[in-house]
């Protein structure tokens, strides 16, 4: 396999659902008819247990036009009390754990009365894994975060994190900024990791990372020849995404700290967003 394709690869699976909605309009118009855009569920998931399948810690819709290329992200605390079929009422996080890719899909759409078309599912075992084989990633850790999660071995400032220390960061959201940060994080996650991707001193760790990702992530996206994306690969820029969160009031029900979204503000964030077109 030549380094070309490598990358394209990497870059398929990691940025996954933004690359691949982009360069699929014909695929996707069998899919989607006569809508202007494709949603496809982002799942970010903790490894599986003999009791389930592993909660979803990461929730995040990417709806792109199928014209414009325009892209939009909703994300989904994980804490959000909704309806999940088969349990009633219960955090999102849990309709994966409990049921399965579809469960989950169904409780999405029918939260927010949209239509997913694709999912993926990345374990976060994966993560780690891939940020160690690139020997680390450079982030920003703010120092207040860094004063409460020890594991992150006092790093402030730009910071060349581990595959752990990574993971710490992207799932901190006990500040002012909450959700809307964590996301944020996960944006610089992204770019950080494409960036060290295409370093040529990488590219000799290039099949190790494509092994660990091809085994942890999962997708009903159909299979494409990688020459569909060679045109994305210099000019995609997730920072210039539109961005919504799902907020509400958090709450503790039976001891645990959840969300009661408000559901006024979600569905004008949806209609803003443009994930029913």
């Amino acid at each position: 396999m030549n380094k070309k394709k490598i990358i394209l690869l990497l870059l398929i699976t990691i940025i996954g659902l933004s690359v691949l909605a982009l360069g699929l309009y014909n695929n996707f118009t069998s899919i989607t008819g006569n809508r202007e855009r494709v949603n496809i569920l982002l799942l970010g998931a903790d490894a599986r247990t003999p009791e389930h399948n592993g909660f979803t810690d990461s929730i995040t819709i990417f709806s792109i036009d199928k014209k414009t290329n325009e892209l939009s992200l909703l994300s989904i605390p994980r804490d959000t009390m909704v309806e999940i079929p088969g349990r009633g009422v219960a955090k999102i996080n849990s309709a994966y754990a409990y049921g399965d890719i579809d469960t989950t899909k169904t409780t999405v759409e029918n939260f927010l009365n949209v239509k997913i078309d694709y999912y993926i599912t990345v374990d976060f075992t994966s993560f780690k894994e891939t940020v160690d084989a690139l020997g680390g990633i450079n982030m920003y850790v703010d120092p207040h975060i860094s004063a409460v999660r020890p594991k992150l071995n006092g790093k402030t400032g730009m910071s060349r994190l581990t595959g752990d220390e990574a993971l710490i960061l992207l799932r901190f959201r006990q500040d002012s900024e909450s959700e809307g940060g964590r996301m944020r994080r996960h944006r610089e996650a992204i770019n950080s990791i494409l960036g060290e991707i295409l370093n040529p001193s990488n590219m000799l760790q290039a099949p190790t990372i494509l092994n660990q990702l091809m085994q942890n992530v999962k997708t009903d996206i159909p299979p494409l020849e990688t020459t569909i994306f060679e045109n994305l690969v210099t000019g995609f820029d997730i920072n210039n995404a539109e961005i919504g969160v799902i907020s509400g009031e958090y709450t503790s029900i039976n001891g645990e700290n959840s969300m009661i979204p408000d559901m006024n503000k979600t569905e004008e964030t949806v209609v803003k967003l443009g994930l029913r077109k």
